[in-house]
């Protein structure tokens, strides 16, 4: 078999790059036929490649090639070290604005799309052909993150490519549209869908029982499914008998279905600092075992009756909360979403939207709020902080070179003592003046929670903006009963 593997559809387009046509073949993933039209590509450098003008073409790598640009990356994807890369589509760039919080290419700070992207980014060569069918391979990035590789096959095709779909992560998985584009320099794969490096989160102990005293019970108000598939897209779901979550994973997306729930944000009637808030819900029936994920909706009202997939409140790709499912397994089911709703109260929000998925091709179902008169009804608890099992470790200073742009900030500058690190939790009070905090490479915003545990794992990063020499992040810590240590925790920052 020619094990150069070049995409069928793709033949045309890297003629056409050498020929300058004006337009470009769609890229599709496709069984390769032995057809040897890499030699345009391979005269040039992946830099070369995304410095032509692609927005009249049909690659939708235009976008891309701005982020490489202002991320100012291009001068090394035009060295002749050999690296990996993935090009991410108009599509998928648009996803990872919005995952890092802004509306727009032009407001993303170049030192946040540099962080994010250089995880897409490792030396050598990778081809799907290296990989055997069935097997992953975990890569260090330029970043000093990692990016996973999977091959897999179908009834049609035996290289079938895809980035970060591996259990070790709750990161959205991208399956490579277009693969083994062969640069002077190395290789790139094309996807429609933003990943990143994510680990799953460390699950904390349940309270010990020694909670506030005081816990408020918030009702859902609103409760139904939304439909994806060109005839379900636009209807409406909500009914009294049940909310039906499937994930196809891009198989056939006429039958995703997605849980959507709204729980008002009345006050607590023990004041602003919240402990524990958890989303509580009835599961009464699981299919396949599964991983149920919760994810934090949009701030925007919808209305119960009309709602549908394309009018929903859109969602953050991040996960907010998941739990592991086993086959058949019901009941009522908690999920700890503490940090949303703290986030949301210190915003002076009025409602918490959820939308629910799980990872496999059948059903879970849950209880909508009308069924059998409420009795299995979801509800948002909220509980006042009891007193801290926490003692003080250490708060050290930052160092963070001005030329890398970043440091990771670990249990050398921030540590506390009296829990297991999976139990301890930082809320971010002040954000830094002159950087970012990022875990994962996704900006933290105020009232923002991580782990002790997350520290150990090297999620949570400053990363410079290139203006001043000193900053601050400000955080108190929390265990996982929701106990408060008594004062805040200052960890200055010195660029050097």
């Amino acid at each position: 078999m020619n094990k150069k593997l070049i995409i069928k559809s793709l033949a045309i387009a890297l003629v056409c790059v050498g020929l300058s046509c004006g337009k470009l073949e769609f890229l599709k993933n496709e069984q390769p036929e032995a057809i040897d039209a890499g030699t345009n590509l391979r005269g040039m450098t992946i830099a070369d490649f995304l410095k032509i003008d692609h927005s009249t073409d049909l690659t939708n790598l235009n976008l891309y090639g701005e982020v490489i640009k202002k991320a100012g990356l291009a001068d090394l994807l035009n060295q002749p070290d050999d690296y990996t890369v993935l090009f991410l589509t108009n599509q998928a760039v648009t996803n990872m604005v919005s995952s890092l919080g802004y509306a727009n290419l032009n407001d993303v700070p170049t030192i946040l799309l540099r962080n994010i992207v250089s995880d897409q980014i490792f030396k050598g060569r990778l081809r799907s052909f290296d990989l055997k069918i069935g097997e992953t391979k975990k890569f260090e990035t330029i970043n000093g993150s990692f990016i996973y590789y999977t091959r897999t096959n179908n009834s049609s095709n035996e290289y079938v490519l895809t980035a970060n779909n591996s259990t070790d992560l709750t990161s959205p998985p991208a399956a490579i549209r277009s693969q083994n584009l062969e640069f002077k320099n190395g290789v790139a794969h094309v996807t429609d869908q933003f990943t990143f490096y994510k680990l799953k989160d460390a699950v904390p102990d349940a309270p010990s029982g020694s909670v506030g005293a005081q816990t408020d019970i918030i009702n859902v108000t609103k409760d139904l499914f939304i439909q994806n598939g060109t005839a379900n897209r636009t209807k409406n779901f909500n009914n009294a008998t049940s909310i039906d979550m499937k994930n196809s994973n891009g198989k056939d997306v006429s039958v995703d279905r997605m849980g959507l729930f709204q729980f008002p944000l009345t006050t607590p009637s023990f004041g602003n600092k919240i402990g524990l808030a958890k989303i509580n819900f009835y599961v009464y029936f699981t299919g396949l075992a599964s991983s149920l994920t919760a994810y934090a909706g949009a701030n925007t009202d919808f209305d119960e009756t009309t709602v549908s997939w394309t009018t929903a409140p859109t969602y953050d790709r991040i996960s907010l909360a998941n739990i592991s499912l086993a086959a058949g397994q019901t009941g009522w089911m908690t999920m700890d979403v503490t940090s949303l709703v703290s986030q949301l109260y210190g915003s002076n929000k009025t409602f918490l939207n959820i939308l629910m998925n799980h990872n496999n091709d059948n059903f879970v179902k849950i209880y909508p709020r009308e069924f059998d008169s409420g009795k299995f009804k979801a509800y948002l608890s909220i509980s006042s902080p009891p007193a801290t099992i926490l003692t003080f470790g250490n708060a050290t200073a930052l160092n963070v070179s001005s030329k890398d742009g970043f440091a990771k900030l670990t249990t050398t500058q921030l540590k506390m003592n009296g829990a297991d690190d999976r139990n301890i939790s930082y809320i971010v009070n002040k954000l830094p003046t002159n950087g970012y905090l990022v875990k994962y490479g996704i900006p933290l915003p105020v009232n923002a929670s991580f782990s002790q545990a997350d520290l150990v794992a090297g999620s949570i990063r400053y990363l410079y903006s290139g203006t001043g020499n000193a900053d601050e992040i400000i955080l108190e810590a929390k265990d996982n009963n929701g106990g408060f240590y008594n004062t805040p925790i200052k960890i200055a920052v010195n660029i050097q």
